[in-house]
C-alpha cells in the first residue's frame, strides 16, 4: 500500500531551471557563460550539504576564474551571482503543486527531499507553498547529507513513518532515482506533470491502492 509521495524539488516542484541565468552572471563578473555553466557546480555538493554559503561558493568561482579586486568588491559580485543563482530556480510549477495538496487531502503524506542549500531557503523558501504544506521537507543543508546517499532517503522515510515500498519520489536526475530504487522506494524519473501522474497511478495499482 502506498502512503507518501514525495517530490524533488529542482526540475520537478520548480519549473526547468532557467539557464539564461549565466548569461546574466557573465555581464556581471566578465566572465564567459561557458565557464558558469561548468564552474557553479565545482563546489555546489558542499554548498547544498551546508558546508559553505552562496557568498563563499561564488567567491571560490571567481577565483577560478581569474577575477581579482579588493576583498569588498569581490563580496559584492560574488552576493550578486547567489542572488542570480538563487532567482534562476524560484518559479515553481503551479500544476504539480495543485497535484501535490490533492493527494495530500486524500490522505497521502506529502514529502520533499530536495538537495537544497540554506541560501535558497533564506531567500526564497518563503515562496514556495509546499516547503510551508509539506508533512515532511528534508532538505540536504539542514541534514548534512545529499542525494544519492541513501542515508538522506532513510530520514525521509523514517519522518514519513513509511517502508521503502510504501513511498513513491519523483526526481529529475537518473542516479538519485536509481538510488531510491535500489534502496526499495518506488522511484519515477520526472519528465512532465502528466507522466508523473501516469507513473503515480501505476505505482499505486502495483502495490495494491491507497494505505
Amino acid at each position: 500500500m502506498i502512503k507518501a509521495l514525495i517530490l524533488d524539488f529542482g526540475n520537478v516542484i520548480s519549473e526547468p531551471h532557467d539557464d539564461t541565468v549565466y548569461d546574466r552572471m557573465a555581464a556581471r563578473s566578465g566572465l564567459p557563460a561557458g565557464f558558469f555553466r561548468t564552474a557553479c557546480w565545482k563546489y555546489r555538493d558542499e554548498f547544498d550539504g551546508g558546508k559553505i554559503g552562496g557568498k563563499e561558493m561564488y567567491r571560490r568561482v571567481l577565483a577560478d576564474g581569474g577575477v581579482s579586486g579588493t576583498e569588498g568588491e569581490l563580496d559584492a559580485l560574488a552576493g550578486k551571482l547567489i542572488e542570480e543563482d538563487i532567482g534562476s530556480w524560484t518559479r515553481v510549477n503551479p500544476g504539480v503543486t495543485e497535484w501535490a495538496l490533492a493527494l495530500q487531502k486524500e490522505g497521502y503524506r506529502l514529502g520533499i527531499l530536495s538537495n537544497m542549500p540554506h541560501d535558497f531557503l533564506e531567500i526564497a523558501g518563503h515562496t514556495v507553498e509546499l516547503f510551508g504544506k509539506a508533512d515532511v521537507p528534508v532538505f540536504s543543508c539542514h541534514v548534512g547529507v545529499i542525494k544519492p546517499d541513501p542515508a538522506i532517503y532513510r530520514i525521509a522515510l523514517e519522518r514519513l513513518g513509511c517502508e521503502p515500498g510504501e513511498a513513491v519520489f519523483f526526481d529529475d536526475l537518473e542516479r538519485n532515482v536509481d538510488a531510491a530504487r535500489a534502496l526499495g522506494i518506488r522511484a519515477y524519473l520526472f519528465t512532465d506533470l502528466a507522466a508523473a501522474r501516469r507513473d503515480w497511478s501505476y505505482a499505486v495499482a502495483g502495490a495494491g491502492g491507497k494505505a
